[in-house]
């Protein structure tokens, strides 16, 4: 259950950060209300409430990761994470079978500490492939999430990182990472 609701957290996420990318290009002019946002949004700029319930891929472990967070730096068998940590206001986030809630106010920040993650030949990497569809308002939705091998060569400052392994000291040493490029990137 505490996996299900990591990738909801995962979900909101790239939302959230969806969300705020089509929110300042609307601001500065660059997209118009015409491409479709706006019925997304219940047509006349109210909200429609809709859940996304992920279901976490099989192979991707079911314990909780170590750190979750941006892709920062990789130096030869290390990459370099900068946890996200929540601002504090209210960084409360309710889910299970139905979905997520982010609270006003606890949207997810990357000011937390910066980790050595040290990848071996043992570590097992994955892509996020899920393919989220077409949103549909107002409407419950359950997506399976999908992964395949993916390669550290694909790493960059955008990337979303999520690490399973053991703490050695103030590093982790890497089972499995699973990484994702956030949608409005990869469209």
């Amino acid at each position: 259950m505490t996996n299900k609701k990591f990738f909801i957290f995962f979900a909101v996420i790239l939302v959230v950060a969806a969300a705020a990318f089509v929110g300042g290009r609307m601001l500065n002019g660059q997209i118009g209300a015409s491409l479709g946002f706006l019925p997304f949004l219940g047509g006349q700029g109210g909200m429609m409430a809709s859940s996304l319930e992920l279901l976490p891929a099989a192979e991707l472990p079911t314990t909780r990761p170590e750190i979750t967070g941006s892709f920062a730096e990789r130096k030869d068998n290390s990459i370099f994470v900068q946890a996200f940590s929540m601002d504090g206001t209210t960084s409360s986030m309710s889910g299970g079978s139905t979905g997520a809630v982010l609270a006003v106010g606890s949207a997810p920040t990357n000011d937390g500490p910066k980790v050595e993650v040290v990848v071996t030949n043992q570590t097992k990497i994955y892509r996020d492939s899920t393919d989220f569809g077409k949103p549909q308002p107002g409407k419950d939705t359950t997506i399976q999430q999908t992964v395949e091998p993916g390669s550290l060569d694909d790493l960059h400052a955008q990337t979303m990182v999520t690490v399973w392994g053991r703490k050695n000291g103030d590093r982790i040493l890497a089972d499995v990472i699973s990484y994702s490029v956030p949608v409005m990137i990869q469209k």
